[in-house]
């Protein structure tokens, strides 16, 4: 059992004597209201329960001072067994009724915090405190105890009760020892199947990195080769619509030009899809990135959009957040090159940016008033290669292939947040992101 496990064992077992103190008290107090008996009568008993709860602290005191070591139960036992021995004497000795069932507690807690052998030693204590008190009250050892109960035991009554209550100890001890050790076997073969998933686990994990790494390879090598081939093919096209263009019927012509910005379409694809595998690579060295900092170079590269369009971008409160600097400059400068796409004509476009820390997580948003996005769409946005129908902005057809915000997703869901956009059309959009705040964490 380590630390942690004794200790708990330990508060337990203090919170278990507290209560019992507390029930001893009621115990006497209810056998003293019916009884003729004066209730200073009763003090000693009611004075025992109260010791035995100020010699808990003791208990927990020294077991803090020792590391809770297990084998100081067994002096806490025995303990126990004396102080509820002096307890029932007090309260009229054998004659007590369910006295017996006062020590099967100590019996059964003891089969749960040790072992079926560790039950057994102390169901033989309490088989010898009863002993005792049949010996102290038939010999006159001591002082005769109260006389508050109905019923008086004859020595053969008393031997009688000693002896079964001997037996009824032993089969506590038994049961309750035997369960006690069926339920560690148990948790002892959880604990064994947990131990084994967890490597199972670890197995299946190592397998699927390995995998994914020959596959982001094979990607890679594939792509890039594909992205040659459609480099080559469209400048052979290319050539081949310079050179013998004009020797081509109209209909080839038209032909030719398609077959040149296919190719070309083709090689930019290949590019964009290899860069959405190098963008969503995560990497494993986090740091704090200053947001703000971030975004006011995103915007100074989008300098020439923002004066053309006489775009007032805002830049509000931008807390911090671990991740790769590299990564995060992706996120925001394609969230703001597509607010300045897709701003609009209006006499007075606005961007503004910023972000809060709440709920545990870190939050930012790039809000703008352009053309707005419809509600159809505001999903399938983030998907790859998905362009919204609507791509003309004042008057002007917008370039794009649909991988950006795809890219910016998939960044972010590495990182454990999310992304999603609000958004009215002709009013504007608001694309909100969420981390998780694990530089608080970390603190």
């Amino acid at each position: 059992m380590d630390l942690a496990g004794r200790r708990r064992a330990f508060v337990d077992g203090v919170v278990f004597r507290f209560v019992a103190c507390l029930f001893g008290e009621f115990v006497a107090l209810a056998t003293a209201l019916p009884s003729s008996l004066p209730l200073r009568e009763f003090g000693p008993a009611m004075l025992i329960a109260a010791l035995e709860a100020v010699i808990n602290c003791g208990y927990w005191l020294a077991g803090r001072a020792r590391g809770f070591p297990p084998r100081d139960f067994y002096i806490h036992w025995l303990g126990d067994l004396v102080m509820i021995s002096l307890f029932i004497y007090a309260l009229g000795g054998l004659d007590v009724p369910y006295g017996p069932f006062l020590y099967s507690m100590i019996v059964i807690t003891s089969a749960m915090f040790m072992s079926r052998s560790g039950s057994y030693l102390v169901a033989a204590g309490a088989a010898v405190c009863m002993i005792a008190l049949a010996i102290a009250a038939e010999s006159k050892l001591l002082p005769q105890p109260l006389g508050v109960w109905s019923h008086h035991y004859s020595s053969a009554g008393a031997v009688t009760v000693v002896i079964g209550a001997i037996i009824f100890f032993y089969m506590n001890a038994y049961l309750a020892g035997t369960l006690s050790d069926q339920l560690k076997a148990a948790k002892g073969e959880i604990e064994d199947h947990n131990r084994l998933l967890e490597q199972r686990v670890k197995e299946r994990t190592h397998e699927l990195e390995e995998r994914t790494e020959e596959l982001q390879e094979m990607v890679h090598i594939v792509t890039h080769d594909l992205q040659n081939v459609a480099v080559a093919s469209a400048e052979t096209a290319r050539m081949l619509a310079e050179r013998d263009g004009p020797s081509l019927s109209e209909r080839g012509q038209r032909h030719a030009g398609r077959l040149v910005r296919d190719c070309r379409l083709m090689a930019t694809m290949l590019r964009d899809l290899l860069e959405v595998v190098n963008k969503t690579e995560v990497a494993e060295q986090r740091e704090p990135i200053d947001v703000a900092s971030v975004v006011r170079e995103a915007v100074a590269r989008a300098q020439n959009a923002v004066e053309s369009k006489g775009i007032e971008v805002v830049i509000g409160d931008l807390p911090r957040v671990l991740a790769d600097q590299q990564k995060i400059h992706h996120v925001f400068e394609n969230l703001l090159s597509n607010a300045c796409k897709y701003v609009g004509d209006k006499p007075r476009p606005r961007i503004e940016v910023g972000g809060t820390v709440e709920n545990g997580s870190v939050q930012y948003f790039v809000r703008d008033n352009g053309i707005g996005i419809e509600a159809t769409q505001t999903d399938r946005i983030f998907q790859l290669y998905h362009r919204s129908p609507e791509q003309t902005v004042a008057g002007v057809v917008q370039d794009g292939h649909g991988i950006g915000l795809a890219v910016v997703k998939r960044i972010v869901q590495r990182y454990g947040g999310r992304i999603w956009v609000e958004s009215v059309p002709g009013e504007g959009s608001c694309f909100r992101l969420s981390f998780p705040n694990e530089e608080r964490a970390e603190t």
